[in-house]
């Protein structure tokens, strides 16, 4: 008998670190977990837009190919796996999918872009007709929730038996080391965001909501941490009175994100576009309760009155409302988080991710059997 050689699989998406954001965030969850609980894979990410400045992006994305030709030619490549999300990045990664099919390899297309419909509609018919037609051609298109397994089944027409829908998962802080002591530090009145700051996470609504009547009167304090134009939502703070309550550190690494979490009792992501958000997973771990919004695939995680707050999107009143509804009744805070930590455990755990992708990589790569 000889040993079976394990299945490689080249990831393409955010690394090094560029691999801050929600996709880079998951990335870094999921390749681990895949080859630490899958001795019969191998995975590896390449990075195909670099770490640097866009000029040096056609660089990074020409030795992506290049690579990744090299690698198919010589017999060191058995599935490729695409993280996609809009714009340059549904270019990049299709034109790497042209080439690995060309090598014959299956092409698994993960769809995580919260703007992606955005860029679809926005896109001429012959483009459009273009991108249907490579997505068709993919082995599996991976949609993060229904909302997106729906939208590309109806509304792009794949085959239903090419869309695998397979949540994002984030690893159980309880069981890292000094996670569940910071818990015991809980400030159930301390209220956090994590995210790129600006229109689309909802920054301009939860500056507006933590300045109405309703919730100024109450003891809270609020971090909303993440990059884009920080001092301009300081500078709008101060104009609403609210600098010396609302702290914007601007981006911060994941160790601290997990110490916050830990840390804060409502975490808040009233966004108007999402995919599945990594944040507000790790949220649900941790045991902060969740106001968000239903978009995307969101609703899948965050079920309204049962494993959070759900508020329409860009409605600050009613985001108001929910802050101020959780900050009076201890009680809902709690049996909403516990809910939601009971469904995180159920269905986003990075473990169950890892399973699902590598049941998929093991039904597209065939392996001859062991003589």
């Amino acid at each position: 008998m000889t040993e079976e050689q394990p299945i490689r699989v080249w990831h393409f998406g955010p690394g090094g670190t560029r691999g801050r954001g929600g996709m880079g965030r998951f990335l870094a969850y999921l390749i681990p977990a895949l080859n630490r609980e899958n001795p019969d894979l191998r995975c590896r990410v390449i990075d195909s837009y670099g770490p640097g400045a866009f000029w040096q992006m056609p660089f990074w994305f020409a030795a992506a190919l290049w690579r990744l030709g090299w690698g198919a030619a010589r017999g060191q490549v058995d599935a490729v796996h695409l993280h996609m999300a809009a714009y340059g990045s549904i270019l990049r990664k299709l034109l790497l999918s042209m080439l690995a099919r060309g090598f014959g390899l299956p092409v698994l297309i993960h769809l995580h872009g919260a703007d992606f419909v955005e860029f679809m509609d926005r896109s001429p018919g012959f483009m459009r007709g273009f991108l249907i037609n490579r997505f068709k051609n993919a082995t599996y298109l991976i949609a993060i929730g229904h909302y997106w397994r729906d939208y590309a089944t109806r509304d792009l027409g794949v085959p239903a038996q090419q869309v695998a829908v397979i949540h994002n998962g984030v690893p159980d802080p309880l069981l890292e080391a000094g996670i569940a002591e910071r818990t015991a530090a809980r400030s159930d009145q301390r209220l956090l965001s994590l995210g790129e700051l600006g229109p689309r996470k909802g920054t301009p609504e939860v500056l507006t909501a933590l300045a109405a009547p309703e919730v100024r009167d109450l003891a809270w304090s609020a971090v909303l941490a993440g990059n884009g134009p920080v001092e301009q939502y300081r500078e709008e703070a101060r104009r609403l009175n609210l600098a010396e309550r609302v702290e914007m550190p601007g981006w911060i690494e994941s160790a601290q994100a997990w110490r916050l979490l830990a840390e804060s009792g409502i975490f808040l992501l009233p966004s108007r576009m999402e995919g599945l958000p990594v944040a507000i997973l790790e949220a649900m771990a941790i045991g902060a309760t969740v106001i968000t919004t239903p978009v995307g695939a969101i609703t899948d995680a965050i079920e309204d009155g049962v494993t959070g707050l759900l508020v329409p999107a860009g409605d600050a009143p009613a985001l108001a409302a929910a802050i101020g509804r959780l900050l009076r009744d201890p009680a809902l805070r709690a049996r909403l988080a516990d809910a939601a930590r009971q469904r995180f455990e159920e269905r986003f755990t990075i473990a169950r991710t890892a399973e699902s992708v590598a049941a998929l990589y093991r039904q597209v790569v065939s392996r001859p059997s062991a003589a």
